[in-house]
């Protein structure tokens, strides 16, 4: 394209468009090779060259702007209309003769595209399938605005004057040659870089005359021009302060065997906890070479805070509390939520684990065999052998088979099924109890159903329209015996019993330890007293032959920071 373009500025003729073709024939890069062989040369002026790197530049985003707003278009992130309108504003911008802008850039900066969207776009364009529900790509992606030209020049310039640029062109340095003509003025000299297409971030010109004035500078580079270097800026971003996915794979039993059941503690907060917290994004800030061209960074994304019902946000909005005591969740639109119950929208088996929870627990499905729900007020759909422990009432909408209730409240089920109750309050079941067993401190209360072949021990009576059948089993009816309490105030007591055993073996242990410490005490002022005798007849006995004795056996000095003192 570069060829293209110098031909139709009438910048080369057609030879010698033909033979620079032909001599960078095999390069990789062709444009760059040829802006090579162009100065190489000397086919271009100066300023030939950097209106020609200019209109490249222009060309090559008008391009990028034409790939990139169509793919918006054809994933339906754009409308046409919007497209056109943006790619004629930049069409002005050239015929002002002003360098376009990168649409996507501007696209992110007003909000049209999201980060999510940029992203799809981006790798459709790489040729890839978009991530599932618009995920960042795991690889990093190519920045399209990133600079592909070599702005490098090492040479010698008029007046006896060498010029070097790196090849970004971010720095321009000066040193004198054995040919410097110390009578030139800086305006020549600055015009001079002009020639050169440094235009930008170019020293005063008294900074100029102080390098003809001064006697150095043959060795010693002078920096007469800086560009401004390009800032990335960094994407908002969220951190929670609660454990938004909390289920593991499994925990560890006592024997070091892997409990699938056990998934892990659900997250619970207290009124006034910090939830989420936003870190604000950094603006990207474009950077300018010494030749006035724009250097591009990719734009930064911002991220929304977003919460629900039981939580606050903070006056400057870039924070999130409870508002009160409970479950924080996180759905998939990132909102934040606090809940006073813990939601299971489905069965407890596998997927979810056991449900440990300081608060209420709500089960709109089974609870499954060998599988436990334990919190304040538990309600769940249906009991299939799971385990309810409740510091408050139970409800089981739908029955129970073969599962244990064990509450410090009331307990309703609809029927009871070889299962086992144990409750501080009353029970009331609505159809029926067969082969179970009940112990309450309260009242049974059976509705409409009948008592077949249970056993039954209440402390407040028993209130039912059919107790057995001729063809079942007996029941077992124990009156004004208060059976769970009793087992309550054994269990505190065997608690009691434990943790007494436990301060006697701690008291013991610290006795052993103080009788312990204090022989090791009496052994080393001992072996103290034992090592000062030996030192002293060693001092005695060195006198005694005329010999001088060492520092170590004198009993009045000692060691002290690597010295021997008194």
């Amino acid at each position: 394209m570069l060829e293209k373009l110098a031909l139709q500025k009438k910048f080369i003729t057609n030879a010698q468009c033909a033979k620079a073709m032909e001599a960078c024939r095999e390069a990789k890069n062709i444009d760059l090779a040829l802006k090579n062989y162009f100065e190489k040369e000397n086919i271009l002026t100066d300023k030939q060259m950097k209106q020609l790197l200019a209109s490249y530049a222009a060309l090559k985003t008008v391009k990028n702007n034409q790939v990139f707003g169509n793919c918006a278009v054809d994933l339906g992130h754009v409308t046409k209309e919007q497209f056109l309108g943006e790619m004629n504003r930049q069409t002005k911008k050239i015929a002002e003769k002003k360098q376009p802008e990168l649409i996507s850039k501007i696209w992110i900066q007003d909000r049209t595209l999201n980060q999510e969207q940029y992203q799809q776009i981006v790798q459709q364009l790489q040729g890839e399938q978009p991530a599932k529900g618009g995920a960042k790509p795991s690889k990093p992606v190519a920045d399209p605005e990133s600079p592909q030209t070599d702005h490098s020049l090492d040479r010698e310039i008029d007046y006896g004057i060498h010029l070097k640029v790196d090849a970004l062109g971010m720095a321009a340095f000066m040193r004198k040659t054995d040919t410097f003509i110390d009578t030139v003025s800086a305006e020549k000299i600055i015009e001079k870089l002009e020639d050169n297409g440094i235009i930008s971030g170019l020293v005063d010109a008294s900074e100029v005359e102080k390098f003809i004035d001064s006697s150095g500078f043959r060795t010693k580079p002078f920096r007469v021009a800086r560009g401004t270097a390009p800032v990335k800026g960094k994407d908002a971003r969220i951190e929670y302060f609660f454990e938004t996915d909390y289920l593991k794979a499994g925990g560890i039993d006592e024997d070091g065997n892997i409990d699938f059941k056990e998934r892990g503690p659900i997250p619970w907060v207290k009124k006034g906890s910090l939830l989420a917290k936003k870190v604000p994004m950094t603006d990207a800030r474009n950077g300018k070479n010494i030749f006035d061209l724009e250097l591009h960074v990719p734009p930064v994304a911002d991220a929304d805070l977003k919460h629900g019902t039981g939580v606050v946000p903070s006056s400057d909005g870039l924070k999130l509390y409870a508002e009160i005591a409970g479950t924080p969740t996180l759905d998939r639109s990132n909102k934040v939520q606090v809940n006073h119950a813990f939601t299971a929208p489905g069965d407890v088996d596998f997927e979810t684990g056991h449900i440990n929870y300081g608060g209420d627990i709500v089960i709109k499905g089974t609870l499954k065999s060998g599988f436990k729900a334990q919190g304040r007020v538990v309600r769940a759909d249906t009991v299939d052998g799971g385990e309810i422990r409740a510091s408050g009432d139970v409800t089981v909408l739908n029955g129970m088979i073969g599962g244990v209730v064990y509450a410090r409240g009331n307990v309703n089920i609809k029927f009871i099924q070889n299962s086992t109750i144990y409750c501080l309050g009353n029970l009331t079941v609505d159809k029926e109890i067969l082969d179970s067993r009940i112990m309450t401190s309260g009242a049974v209360f059976i509705k409409n159903g009948e008592i077949i072949s249970s056993d039954i021990t209440c402390n407040k009576g028993l209130f039912a329209k059919h107790l057995g059948t001729e063809k079942s089993a007996p029941n077992t009816i124990t009156f004004g015996v208060d059976t769970f309490t009793d087992r309550e105030l054994k269990n505190i007591h065997e608690q009691i019993v434990h943790t007494t055993d436990g301060q006697e073996y701690i008291h013991e242990k610290l006795e052993s330890l103080s009788e312990e410490l204090s022989r090791d005490t009496k052994d080393t002022l001992a072996l103290v007293h034992e090592i000062d005798r030996a030192r002293h007849e060693n001092f005695l006995l060195s006198k005694s032959r005329g010999i001088p004795p060492p520092p170590e056996s004198n009993p009045r000095y000692r060691l002290t920071a690597g010295c021997w003192c008194v």
